[in-house]
């Protein structure tokens, strides 16, 4: 039995399906979670030993730097099982598309692309894992949400998924769709809509709360606005305020302390969330993109806190 390993976004249902999608296939699967691209590199790093222990290795929706990319794929007894699925621009940035074994695709034909995407595309035309009509419908429901594109086909069951996995958790989450998916079902039972429904109704009186608190600065020129969110909600407020951009702000960054990062989200048709993460160590795509809360980071904000409150 093939020992697999792995490595994840933890954070979105964009992640979860890669690990769903596994599940379907192996049985001796290890799963470990990174909230961020420095979270995954120093996880990499601190388990490298570990990784000689596996048969196949993937990494998917976050990229490692290109150091230890390269690290990796020079490795005689690495190069073959570690197989990487992105689809972001950093990762482009990095050339680690150079590597026969790293799949990298922003968009084809029918819009932009998903890392649960490309991974399923793997899957299925290596053999591993049969396509589905139940397994289509959610590849394609998770790719909308990620790629926010459920906006333009104005699909609210696919934000629904990201709805129902911030209530329950990565875990359940992950069971309820390996067992509709193990059944070729994709349909949301009625307990799981309840759910969805009753997080709705108390969502938008968070967003607003947080957005009363917003300080708006200008950053390279793009009008920023800054507040504090519980991480959950960042896909909520930047959506309310893509219909609501009263102040004309090109992106809110969202400073989310539960999860140690800053959340950028370009509201304007323009490619500031990735700029501006770029510039602080950042990366993403052009419209939605994240900073790592490092601590010199967390000390900067916290210092210029108290210089506007002197």
């Amino acid at each position: 039995m093939e020992k697999v390993l792995l490595f994840t976004h933890g954070n979105d249902i964009d992640g979860m399906g890669s690990v769903i999608l596994s599940r379907l296939i192996y049985k001796n699967l290890d799963v470990i979670y990174s909230s961020n691209v420095l979270e995954l590199n120093n996880k990499i790093m601190d388990n490298f030993e570990l990784l000689y222990n596996y048969d196949l290795i993937y990494i998917t929706d976050l990229s490692p730097n290109k150091d230890i990319m390269e690290k990796i794929f020079k490795d005689n007894k690495l190069n073959n099982k570690v197989k990487l699925f992105d689809h972001h621009e950093t990762a482009l940035n990095d050339n680690l598309d150079k590597y026969d074994n790293a799949y990298i695709e922003i968009e084809n034909d029918d819009g932009k692309m998903c890392a649960t995407q490309i991974f399923y595309k793997y899957l299925v035309s290596s053999g591993l894992l049969e396509m589905k009509d139940s397994i289509n419908t959610f590849v394609e429901k998770v790719r909308r949400e990620d790629t926010w594109e459920w906006k333009k086909y104005n699909d609210q069951e696919a934000h629904d998924l990201s709805i129902l996995f911030n209530v329950v958790g990565k875990d359940r989450f992950n069971d309820m769709f390996v067992e509709k998916l193990s059944k070729n079902n994709f349909s949301l039972s009625g307990d799981e809509k309840n759910i969805i429904i009753e997080k709705k109704k108390i969502t938008l009186e968070i967003v607003l709360k947080y957005l009363d608190k917003m300080k708006t600065v200008i950053i390279d020129n793009y009008k920023v606005g800054i507040c504090y969110i519980a991480y959950e909600y960042r896909n909520e407020v930047a959506d309310y305020l893509k219909d609501n951009n009263k102040d004309e702000l090109d992106v809110i960054a969202m400073i989310a302390l539960d999860n140690y990062q800053i959340s950028l989200r370009s509201i304007k048709d323009n490619d500031s969330a990735r700029v501006i993460a770029e510039k602080y160590n950042g990366g993403g795509h052009d419209r939605a993109a994240m900073i790592p809360l490092t601590d010199e980071l967390s000390n900067n904000i916290i210092n210029a806190i108290f210089k506007l409150k002197q």
